[in-house]
């Protein structure tokens, strides 16, 4: 992991930061900072993957989506993975 050495200071009432404080002890986190962070870059990515788009000019466009309506090619490898039980299913009919 990259040494942190970049700051974001923040101010908050009282109260919002007791009850930071309290979510971050009962979740483990080593301290209000991590808990903090951690929850603040999950919900980052989760923004910026939902926001991620692409733009195509008409040709590059057409071309795209006749890619997308086109049948699926036959993928023996993948099918054969896609009919055996998956993990959980072995091991039930183990059990």
């Amino acid at each position: 992991m990259a040494t942190a050495t970049a700051q974001i200071h923040l101010r908050t009432p009282p109260k919002t930061k007791f009850l930071l404080s309290q979510a971050a002890e009962l979740s483990g986190a080593p301290n209000l900072t991590d808990y903090i962070l951690r929850a603040a870059v999950e919900r980052a990515k989760a923004d910026l993957a939902n926001q991620q788009t692409f733009a195509l000019k008409k040709g590059p466009w057409a071309e795209f989506s006749k890619r997308l309506d086109a049948p699926a090619k036959d993928l023996p490898q993948l099918r054969k993975l896609l009919t055996r039980p998956d993990v959980f299913d072995r091991s039930a009919a183990s059990a």
